[in-house]
C-alpha cells in the first residue's frame, strides 16, 4: 500500500538541488505539496544525510520555488525529496501548480487538509 499523504502532479521543469555550497542540475519529474520527484543529478555526490536545497525554475518567469528538505529515496534514476520547510511565496506557487494540475478541487482541500495536520 502506498504510505503517500498527498497527491502528486506531473509537472517538469529545470531545477537546482544544492547542498552546503555544491550544486547539480536536474529536472523535476512530478510535484506534491510536500516534494517532489527529481532526475538523479549527473557526478551527484551528495551527502544524503544532510540536508539539502532544492531550486526549482518557474517556466516563462522570473520566479523560483525554493523548498528545503531531505533526500527521502533513491531508485530508478530518480530521487525523491521530502520538503520540510519553504517560504510563504515558494507555498503559494506550489500550491497553485498543483491545483492548476489536479483538477480535483476537493483533492487539493484534502492534501491541505492533511499538510496542516502534518504540521
Amino acid at each position: 500500500m502506498d504510505k503517500r499523504q498527498f497527491n502528486r502532479v506531473i509537472y517538469s521543469a529545470h531545477a537546482l538541488l544544492k547542498q552546503e555550497g555544491r550544486q547539480w542540475q536536474t529536472d523535476v519529474l512530478d510535484l506534491s505539496l510536500k516534494g517532489a520527484l527529481i532526475a538523479y543529478p549527473d557526478e551527484f555526490t551528495a551527502d544524503l544525510e544532510k540536508t539539502f536545497e532544492l531550486d526549482i525554475e518557474m517556466e516563462g518567469a522570473d520566479r523560483h520555488i525554493l523548498l528545503e528538505g531531505s533526500i527521502v529515496h533513491s531508485a530508478n534514476h530518480c530521487l525523491g525529496f521530502h520538503a520540510e520547510h519553504m517560504d510563504i511565496e515558494s507555498m503559494t506557487e506550489l500550491r497553485r501548480i498543483v491545483e492548476l494540475n489536479l483538477g480535483d478541487e476537493t483533492l487539493l482541500h484534502r492534501d491541505l487538509k492533511a499538510l496542516s495536520e502534518h504540521e
